[in-house]
């Protein structure tokens, strides 16, 4: 029996909204150098009582949170505009980025893959909105010290035209067309209907 287990992490694509209500992307943006993917769920479960017992529960999916971090997404002046886009900031003549105060960063899709050891996974998150990054930057010691980039995502739940509502889809190396996984973001997920 094959036993799989998932392990790394490679191929973060960012795909930015053209049209948040039809839920229309850019193509997918591959950003090179990632470390580590952090990704927490949040769940809330309450229950009401009456009659001296649980009388209701209620459970609610509120999207999660992400840390994503990198080594590059600053080395061209595309993938520059790009950081600037996401995080509510703006580029200047020189192709500099300036942290402007008050403008609302880009929704945009979150993509990644974890080789597996039986099988493969690719994981397409479908709404994040970014914080600018926390680095942690400290002079140079007896070896290098090479800077990573932290990037705190949010993400919430979305409806697809299907209907379909959820944060999130997976897929795997054995499923039709997982090469194409990153050439689009897919938004015709839905839920197999039962036979009659």
């Amino acid at each position: 029996m094959a036993r799989n287990g998932f392990f790394g992490v490679k191929n973060a694509h960012v795909a930015r909204f053209t049209d948040e209500d039809t839920f229309e992307y850019e193509k997918p943006i591959h950003i090179p150098g990632t470390v580590e993917i952090k990704i927490e769920p949040s769940i809330e479960q309450a229950t009401s009582y009456g009659d001296n017992e649980p009388w209701l529960d209620k459970y609610q999916d509120n999207g999660g949170s992400i840390t994503w971090s990198l080594y590059d997404i600053e080395s061209t002046p595309e993938l520059r505009e790009l950081l600037a886009d996401i995080n509510g900031f703006d580029i200047d003549e020189k192709g500099r980025v300036l942290a402007t105060s008050g403008k609302t960063p880009k929704p945009f899709a979150f993509m990644c893959e974890q080789p597996g050891h039986a099988v493969g996974k690719r994981r397409c998150i479908y709404k994040c909105t970014s914080k600018p990054a926390s680095v942690d930057a400290k002079t140079l010691e007896d070896k290098p010290d090479i800077t990573q980039i932290d990037y705190e995502l949010t993400f919430r739940p979305v409806t697809l035209p299907t209907g379909w509502r959820g944060c999130y889809i997976d897929t795997y190396s054995d499923i039709a067309d997982y090469d194409k996984f990153f050439e689009q973001v897919d938004t015709a997920a839905k839920p197999k209907t039962e036979a009659a």
